[in-house]
C-alpha cells in the first residue's frame, strides 16, 4: 500500500470524496418521486368501485379487500361497489352513486365502465369519466381507471381499451390499472387457463382473482407476486402463483400512476 506523500495529497482525496457525496445527494434530491396509489393511507383503505357487473361479479370488492388484508396485516379495509350496474355516464347521473361517493372518506375510487365501441369504429364521450375523476380527487381520494379485459377470442381489445383509458388520464390525471393487459398476458402465455365465464364476457373465479391482484398492487404499491396463497379464493395454488406473477409482470411493464 502506498502512503500519501503530503498534506496536499490528503486534501485532494478529501475534496474528491466530498464532491462525489455532494453529487450523489444532489441527484437523489432531483430524482422524481413516484406517487403510487398508497400515498397518505396509513390508517387503512376505503375503496369504492363504480362501474357495471365487471366491478361486482364474483364479489370483486370483497376479493380485493381479502388480498389487502392478507398482504398488509395491520391495515383495516372496507371495499364496496356502487349500487346498480351501468356505464360511468349512467353513474354520473345516478343520485345513489353520487350520494355514496360523498358519504365516506374514500381513499380510492376505482372507475370502470367507460363506454367504448366493440368494433373500434365508433367514439363515445369520456367526459363522465373525467368528471368522476375530478370528484374523487376533490375528496382527496386516489382515482384509478379500470380498463376492462378483452372478450374471449378478441386478442386486440385489451390493448385498445387500455389505450382509451390512457387518453382519459392524459386529460384528467388518474392511475390506470392494466387489468386488460394482464388478462392478455395470461391468455397468451397460458392458453389452457380459462379466465372468462361461459358467456365469454364476464370473469370466472380465476379472471376475477387476476383482476383483484392487479387492483391490489395498484392500490397498495406492494407486489402481488409476494402475496401468500389464499385458500378462501377457491383457486388452486399453482394458478394463484401464475396469476400473481402475471399481474406484477404487467404492472412492471406499464407505468400505472402519475409521478410527482
Amino acid at each position: 500500500m502506498k502512503l500519501l506523500r503530503s498534506t496536499s495529497d490528503r486534501s485532494s482525496i478529501t475534496k474528491f470524496f466530498s464532491r462525489c457525496l455532494a453529487g450523489l445527494l444532489f441527484s437523489v434530491l432531483l430524482s422524481p418521486i413516484h406517487v403510487g396509489a398508497t400515498e397518505g393511507k396509513a390508517n387503512g383503505y376505503e375503496i369504492l368501485l363504480i362501474g357495471n357487473s365487471h366491478s361486482s361479479r364474483n364479489k370483486l370488492p370483497e376479493l380485493v379487500a381479502t388480498l389487502i388484508e392478507s398482504g398488509l396485516l395491520s391495515k383495516t379495509v372496507h371495499a364496496q361497489a356502487a349500487p346498480g350496474w351501468g356505464f360511468l355516464a349512467d353513474h354520473l347521473g345516478n343520485d345513489a352513486t353520487l350520494r355514496l361517493l360523498e358519504s365516506r372518506n374514500w381513499t380510492h375510487v376505482i372507475l370502470q365502465g367507460q363506454k367504448y365501441s366493440s368494433s373500434g369504429r365508433y367514439y363515445y364521450p369520456t367526459t363522465a369519466a373525467e368528471e368522476l375523476i375530478r370528484r374523487a380527487r376533490s375528496r382527496d381520494a386516489v382515482a384509478i381507471m379500470f380498463p376492462e379485459w378483452p372478450r374471449r377470442g378478441n386478442g386486440e381489445e385489451g390493448q385498445r381499451v387500455h389505450n382509451l383509458h390512457l387518453q382519459i388520464v392524459a386529460r384528467e390525471p388518474a392511475c390506470v390499472a392494466p387489468v386488460g393487459l394482464a388478462w392478455q398476458l395470461v391468455l397468451q402465455e397460458h392458453p389452457s387457463l380459462k379466465l372468462h365465464a361461459p358467456d365469454g364476457n364476464h370473469s370466472n373465479r380465476r379472471g376475477a382473482l387476476l383482476t383483484a391482484y392487479v387492483l391490489y398492487e395498484v392500490v397498495t404499491g406492494q407486489l402481488a407476486r409476494e402475496l401468500p396463497n389464499i385458500p378462501d379464493v377457491k383457486v388452486n395454488e399453482e394458478t394463484q402463483e401464475i396469476l400473481r406473477n402475471s399481474a406484477s409482470e404487467t404492472i412492471k411493464a406499464h407505468s400505472f400512476c402519475p409521478d410527482s
